[in-house]
């Protein structure tokens, strides 16, 4: 058994979780790296560099070995559960379903920390005034930005934290499966009948009738981007029938236009998700 490649492979997991860390949607790194990389290796190998990985989290902290677990390692544990017992699923209906539990695991992590959490933002709130290098340096006004900056996101952390984990897990499968089978893109299709909850608590807020508020708009948020993403796959696809060539303008402007205009981008990707069109197998 190569001990230096090992060794190699488990550095590398190691330093794309710690990159993850700062940007959560590069997750997508490491199953990537082990798909094609480890995994491509008898079980003992990949075994070994498990072990690895998880050995140098907990000398480091117990808690990054946690989150491993929780993020990006549940995320791998979801694509080939599913690339065994839905390979015939479309590849957008996958990644929703993939995206459920490593969601819910991410989510009751934050919640279980939220309190820790809100006391570290409201602790930099109360406390950035008082310093007096920074308000000499950039000035009264900018640290009174930062900390209505702060106050917004600790709002938006609370009553949205099921959405921000959703969103970060989508997208992390988005970039996944582009990057393990980008020709495929253009044949990636939504079912219409994730509408179906939207619909329901729309007019349930519509009547009055809502029985969670928090949950039902984190999953009203977590739909309108589902179609989103999608939205920005039918324009790749429009870029591509006008005669665009070059993959990395398509994506570039595509993705733009998504997250420039959402709303508009997420009415194009639920109208065209009714099309209705033959089943294709796409293995991975």
């Amino acid at each position: 058994m190569p001990i230096v490649s090992i060794l190699m492979s488990a550095a590398t997991i190691v330093l794309y979780f710690f990159l993850s860390l700062f940007l959560p949607f590069l997750a997508y790194l490491i199953p990537y790296y082990k798909i094609t990389r480890v995994n491509l290796y008898k079980k003992k190998y990949s075994l070994a560099v498990n072990i690895i990985v998880a050995l140098i989290l907990v000398f480091i902290n117990p808690g990054y070995l946690m989150l491993y677990l929780i993020f990006p390692y549940a995320m791998e544990f979801m694509f080939y559960l599913f690339n065994k017992i839905a390979k015939r699923m479309q590849v957008f209906n996958r990644i929703v379903l993939m995206s459920i539990v490593p969601t819910i695991l991410i989510s009751l992590y934050l919640y279980a920390n939220m309190d820790m959490i809100n006391y570290t933002m409201n602790y930099m709130i109360t406390n950035l005034p008082r310093m007096k290098d920074i308000v000499e340096q950039v000035g009264i006004e900018t640290v009174v930005a930062v900390q209505e900056s702060i106050q917004e996101s600790m709002t938006l952390v609370t009553n949205y934290y099921i959405f921000g984990a959703f969103f970060v897990v989508i997208v992390s499968y988005f970039f996944l499966f582009l990057n393990l089978i980008p020709s495929t893109y253009k044949l990636w299709k939504i079912s219409c009948y994730w509408l179906i909850p939207y619909m329901l608590i729309l007019w349930a807020h519509k009547y009055n009738i809502s029985s969670n508020l928090l949950i039902e708009n984190n999953i009203l948020e977590c739909i309108k981007w589902m179609y989103v993403l999608y939205g920005i796959k039918v324009i790749y696809s429009l870029l591509d029938r006008i005669g665009v060539k070059a993959n990395i303008i398509k994506h570039a402007i595509s993705m733009m236009i998504g997250l420039q205009f959402a709303p508009f981008v997420f009415i194009l990707g639920a109208l065209v998700s009714f099309e209705v069109i033959e089943v294709k197998e796409i293995k991975i």
